[in-house]
Formats: structure tokens, sequence, C-alpha cells
């Protein structure tokens, strides 16, 4: 159809046109020549569109520029397209622009953005566009993926697809099966990962959509290894591994190159296992440039936001000085003069001091409350931050948990290899743990080599699985960087609020306990606190007591 327009392209009126342009721009992302889309969208702009026609540019144009990774300038894009939406007074357009901005942010791992943009698609597109209600549905359920309620994102995930599927939105069901498959993935469910990934994969194909064809394959992959179905997993791996690098294939293929490397392990091909290992490090090492880019380009933009709304208050208030001096210049228009002098002079050296102090305050603030070599917080403050939580979360009568972390045998880092080795391996624990926990979670240095994470709003399984994941990451840290071939363990003790506690000591004290456990019972593990292991905690410190008098 797009070949057959554009034979005709004289006859077209501008608008038609620029709409033509447009498909042909989606064409080339869905092929993933993102970069020739993003020139044709330019090529657009120039022409005089609508409104609704310029919102879907931005959109177009900002995933584009998520896919080539210049995140800074997709920022800037979405700050455009939610100006826009202001100026919108038609609910469904509204509807389609929340719809996308929410993808957007779940693109851009933006999670607080994606749940805020993603419950005000589903209130505008409620009862107005099936399908743009159908994909409401599928980004909040994407919102509840994103914070680890895994339960609710399921839910969420089987509701989009019996609506989608209803609705004759086919493209829309097979997107809520592979998220489902995402969760068995993440619940061991690895049986009907395989069987739900399998459908996706049948129905990206009959429309050739390449980019979450690979995502499937890379997923099929690690399900089929899983369930010992090794040449399925091979050949699924070695699909992603045929790809080109480019930056929409990184994440693929660091999944395909771990699955190759077991595979030729299993095989006992060790020069094949390690090249491959080798291959998921680097492309992991991508992800994580990758992730540190998202992030800086997040807080410049946020950052870009302040500074904008903070130079509109301050316009405002030099506008009403200005009026106020033009009544004044009606009495006595020469000393007019010299009070505005000195109002203006005034009002930029109050600015300017009142900026510096406000920087000073950031500063000393930020070096009162945070661990200066891991950059997380202090004892004290995190403390502080996490008792304000508990109180808050008790009033609510929600869950609130607390996973205590103690390296294992930091001691003999530091004497084997210095404090440098020991300082780095404290900050980069801190930095495989980061990614980890949400933004409203708080992870806190108490000294030496021992952390906490306060984690508000969350039951003792879901810390348990976030405590697993840390304990995992870093015993995954690879320490050649640091000059030295060393191994890094963690114990982990965790523990939930219950109804008589008033405070978070008790809590904390008994993660303690459990972190003891972990200790006792041989280090690199997770223990949930239960009543038995305080008795045994007692009996061994009455044991010892013993022995010492």
């Amino acid at each position: 159809m797009i070949d057959n327009l554009l034979s005709s392209w004289e006859e077209l009126t501008e608008q038609q046109q620029a709409s033509l342009m447009v498909y042909q721009a989606i064409q080339k992302s869905y092929k993933g020549d993102y970069w020739s889309s993003k020139e044709l969208l330019l090529q657009v702009q120039k022409y005089k569109v609508t409104d609704e026609l310029l919102i879907s540019i931005y959109q177009y144009q900002t995933a584009n520029l998520i896919a080539l990774r210049q995140y800074t300038e997709a920022f800037d894009l979405m700050a455009k397209y939610l100006e826009k939406i202001s100026s919108i007074h038609d609910i469904e357009t509204k509807a389609g622009a929340y719809v996308r901005l929410s993808n957007l942010a779940l693109n851009l791992d933006a999670n607080e953005e994606l749940r805020k943009y993603s419950s005000q698609a589903l209130l505008f597109a409620k009862g107005t566009n099936a399908k743009l209600y159908c994909f409401s549905l599928i980004l909040s359920a994407y919102a509840d993926y994103s914070e680890f309620k895994y339960s609710d994102a399921k839910e969420g995930f089987n509701q989009s697809k019996n609506f989608c599927d209803n609705n004759e939105l086919p493209l829309f069901g097979f997107v809520a099966e592979k998220g489902l498959a995402e969760i068995a993935i993440k619940t061991d469910d690895f049986e009907n990962a395989n069987r739900l990934l399998n459908n996706a994969l049948a129905g990206y194909k009959k429309f050739s959509y390449k980019t979450e064809i690979t995502s499937v394959y890379a997923l099929l992959a690690k399900t089929n290894f899983r369930l010992s179905q090794y040449s399925q997993a091979e050949e699924f791996a070695n699909k992603v591994m045929d790809l080109s690098d480019d930056p929409s294939h990184i994440v693929y293929k660091a999944i395909a190159a771990k699955v190759l490397s077991q595979r030729y392990f299993e095989l006992k091909q060790y020069q094949l296992a390690y090249d491959y290992l080798e291959s998921h490090q680097y492309y992991t090492n991508l992800i994580h440039d990758d992730t540190k880019a998202k992030a800086n380009a997040y807080q410049m933009a946020k950052f870009k936001h302040q500074e904008q709304a903070r130079e509109i208050a301050l316009l405002n208030q030099e506008r009403q000085l200005v009026e106020a001096q033009k009544e004044l210049d009606q009495a006595d228009r020469t000393n007019d003069v010299m009070i505005m002098t000195m109002l203006v002079g005034s009002v930029i050296f109050l600015s300017l001091f009142l900026l510096y102090s406000h920087r000073q305050k950031l500063r000393y603030r930020k070096l009162a409350l945070t661990d200066r070599l891991t950059g997380v917080y202090n004892r004290g403050a995190g403390q502080d931050f996490a008792e304000n939580e508990f109180v808050q979360v008790c009033m609510r009568k929600a869950h609130f948990s607390v996973v205590v972390l103690d390296l294992d045998l930091f001691k003999n880092i530091n004497d084997s290899f210095g404090h440098a080795t020991g300082d780095w391996t404290l900050k980069h624990v801190v930095s495989v743990i980061k990614p980890l926990i949400r933004d409203s979670d708080i992870l806190t240095r108490m000294g030496g080599e021992e952390f906490a994470l306060f984690l508000p709003y969350s039951c003792e399984q879901t810390a348990l699985k976030i405590a697993e994941r840390c304990k995992d990451a870093i015993e995954a840290i690879d320490t050649k960087y640091s000059g030295h071939l060393f191994n890094i363990t963690a114990s982990f003790g965790v523990s939930s609020n219950n109804r008589e506690d008033l405070s978070l000591d008790p809590v904390l004290k008994r993660a303690d306990i459990a972190l003891y456990a972990s200790k006792h019972s041989g280090r690199n593990r997770v223990t949930l606190y239960t009543p038995e292991l305080e008795l045994q905690c007692k009996s061994d410190e009455t044991q010892r007591s013993l022995i010492f008098n």
C-alpha cells in the first residue's frame, strides 16, 4: 500500500504526504532501521502538520532515539510531548498520548513515570478506544512487573490478553502472552514459560515483528536450557548470536552467549565455553553502561525540568518588579531609574546569594546523610528515613521488611590485598545491589562491611527474592578488575514486621538474628527469621559465655 501511494505522490495533499512519510518511518522502525526512520521523521516536521500528527511524530521519534541509545535527546523530546498533551481536550487523543508516553517510560526503565503515565492512560482510554485500553492494560501490568509485584502483573497480563483477544487485537495478545512468560521465568515455571513463548513467537512471525522475535528467541534459549532441551536451546541462542551488534540486540545477545557458554561447558568443550563466557561479560558490560546512560539522562532531564521551573519563577518575580516600577515611573522618572537599578541589583545579588547558599546546604546535607565511600545512606540517615517510612507503613497496616547483609570473610580481603581492594569490593557490592531494588527502598551502610535494605510495602517473600538476587549478584562480581582474583560472598538475614512492632528496632534485631544464623550455617546464604532461630542464638551465646568464664 505504501509503495502504491508513493507512485501517486504528486496527487497527494501536503497533509497526506506528511502522513505517508510517517508510515514509512514506522515501517523502517519495525524492520530495525532506526536511523533512517529518525531522519525521515525530521523531514516530516518541516511540513505544516496537525497537533495530533505532531504528537505521533514525537512518539515514534522518541522510540527511535531510545533504540539508538540517544537518551538525553529522548527525554528532551518527551518533555515536548508532555507540553503538547496539556493543550489537548479530546479524551481519546489524550489517552493515546499517555499510552505512548507509558511505552517510552517502559523502554527507558523510568519505573516511576511508567506507573504514573499508565494510570493516566487507563483512566482516559477506558470506554473510548479498545486498542488503547488493551495497550494500557499491558503497560499497567508491566508497571507491576517492574515493582516485583508478580501476582498483580500476572493478573494484569491475563486480563489484557483476554480483552485484546476478545476485541480482535491479536498482536497485543501476543505481547501479553510474552509478559506472562517473563513472569513464569522469574518464578522458575519454565514449562509454562516455554509454552507461552512458543505461542508468542508464532504470533510475532505472522506480523514479522523483528525486534520481538529476537527477544523471544533469547528467552526460548534460556527456558529450553533450564528444561534440559539443549539442542533447541543451542539453536535459538545461535539465531540470536548471528545478529549484528546493533544496540537493540545487546540484551538478547548477552542471554544467548550465557546459554551457549553453559551448553559447551556441559559438552566439556571448555575453549568454546570460555569464549562465549567472555562474550556474555562483554555484552553485560555494555548493558551496564547503557543502564548508567539511561539513569544519567533521566537525572539530567529531571534537573533540567527543575531548573526551568526555577527560572520561570524568577522571571515572574522580575516581571512583577518591572510592573511596580512602571507605576513609580509616572511620579518621578529620575528617581525611579535609580530605584530600579538598586532593586534589580539587589534581586540579582540576593538570587546569586540564595543560589550559592542553597547549593552549599545541599552539599553539606549530602555529606551528612551519605557514606563517602559507597554513596549510599549512612547508618544514622538510613535508619531515620526507614523509621519514618515504617510509621507510614504501620498506619496503613502494610508490610515492611528488612534485609541485613554482611560480606563474608571481608577481613581476609583487607589483610591479603590491602584496604584499597577492600574499598573497591564495598563500592562494587553497592553497584550491583542498586539496580535490583526500587527507588523507594532504602540501602544503608550500617558500618564496615555490613549493609541493610529497608523495604517498605514488601512482604517477607518479596524480601527473600530480593535478598537471593542480591546474593547471586554479589557472588557474580568479577574481581579481576581490582587487580586481584578472589571470591566475594555475603550472608543475609531477612525479617518482616508484625502487629506487636512499635518501631523498626525489633524488626532489625530479628534480621540480625537471621544473619547470625546464615553465618553460623556456613555463610553465603539467605535466612528468614523464625522464633526458633532466636532460641538457637540465645543457646549459642550462653554456651560461648560458659566457655569464656
